[in-house]
């Protein structure tokens, strides 16, 4: 799976806690690294910030879902109210807050890959 997070410190936590739990993990920092690297590798799930720098979490997933359709998508955010959750919430998509319960995420991701 993809993670794509801004924050070096929280890519590397959550690629470090979820490899834990069986998920072999890519990380990305930018919306453009995350890009390259779903055209490059058939991910089956990716874990994205929803507001990033340049292209935000929202867009990166439509973007990714219609390159790779069947893809689950979820994201992440440290922001209780922002219009990018909604617009999430409104896709279908789950949106996981910050901090974070790992756990959560290992849960879902493995109910929808099954």
């Amino acid at each position: 799976m993809l993670v794509v997070d801004d924050d070096a410190a929280v890519a590397s936590m959550l690629s470090r806690a979820l490899a834990r739990y069986g998920f072999q993990i890519d990380t990305a920092r930018t919306s453009d690294e995350a890009l390259e690297r779903s055209e490059a590798e058939a991910y089956d799930a990716a874990l994205l910030d929803l507001v990033m720098p340049g292209r935000d979490g929202t867009n990166l997933g439509a973007v990714i879902a219609s390159k790779r359709p069947g893809i689950i998508i979820a994201f992440l955010t440290g922001y209780q109210n922002s219009p990018l959750i909604e617009e999430a919430r409104r896709s279908g998509r789950m949106v996981f807050s910050k901090p974070v319960v790992v756990q959560e995420i290992a849960d879902y991701l493995n109910s929808e890959l099954r």
